[in-house]
């Protein structure tokens, strides 16, 4: 009985004495319009993650909500598992498809602009240790709105 409670309580112990997990630091780098239909459009969305940790961090996915000068134009996400090294930092892109059935018109004229002010409001989902844990970020930005040719 006694072997049982030290095999649970040891595993307790390790996780209370690990350092604090920082979240990383994300920055909207770029936006490029995709392509552009009569329903809506795409934009892909470049981002500059910052790990503030000596230890790397495995990240398995991030969710976000993306808001265009003070307009939600979609929700996005990164599937792909990805690796930012101890006080490193790492380019990721993910694809956020614009619908104009469900944004207003403000939105469809902030597609126009060349310059927007970009914010995006989300969660990464780390791995640590046996398990998955979630990291709020939040970033404010203003960005240049590139085109594809």
């Amino acid at each position: 009985m006694r072997t049982s409670r030290l095999a649970f309580a040891f595993p307790l112990l390790l996780a209370a004495c690990a350092p604090a997990l920082k979240p990383p630091a994300l920055q909207v780098e770029g936006l490029k319009k995709g392509t552009i239909g009569i329903t809506g459009a795409k934009l892909d969305v470049v981002f500059g993650v910052r790990n503030p940790n000596p230890q790397e961090l495995a990240v398995e996915k991030m969710e976000f909500d993306l808001v265009l000068n003070g307009h939600r134009v979609g929700r996005g996400y990164v599937g792909e598992p990805f690796v930012v090294g101890g006080f490193g930092g790492e380019k990721v892109i993910s694809t956020v498809d614009v619908s104009y059935l469900s944004v207003p018109d403000a939105v469809k004229a902030v597609l126009n602009d060349d310059e927007v002010r970009a914010e995006v409001h989300g969660t990464f989902y780390v791995r640590r240790g046996g398990g998955l844990v979630k990291l709020a970020f939040d970033s404010d930005a203003r960005i240049s709105l590139g085109r594809e040719n």
